[in-house]
């Protein structure tokens, strides 16, 4: 019997450390590729919060809405801390 993947697992597939590796990892990113994974982390959150309010779960959805916000909040925040720090980097890759 093919095994199945969870719904909502408690782990990044193809991952291997642990969650707050996986922070530290993206963190150490260029802010402008840093900005572009919280633009993709806010834009799931935003079509769940979607998902959710078509299902009526108002609750869910309402948070789900306020993260995505706050994540689009935070990208912006790392494209402008890209913006200061663009000058001084030695590789533009």
């Amino acid at each position: 019997m093919p095994e199945t993947k969870p719904k909502h697992p408690t782990q990044v597939e193809g991952w291997s450390g642990t969650l707050e590796d996986l922070a530290k990892a993206i963190g150490s990113m260029r802010y402008d590729k840093v900005a572009e994974f919280v633009g993709y982390f806010a834009k799931h959150a935003e079509s769940e919060a979607k998902k959710d309010a078509a299902d009526g779960k108002v609750k869910l959805s309402g948070k789900l809405f306020l993260a995505s916000m706050n994540l689009y909040c935070a990208q912006e925040e790392y494209e402008s801390a890209w913006k200061i720090s663009e000058p001084y980097m030695k590789e533009k890759e």
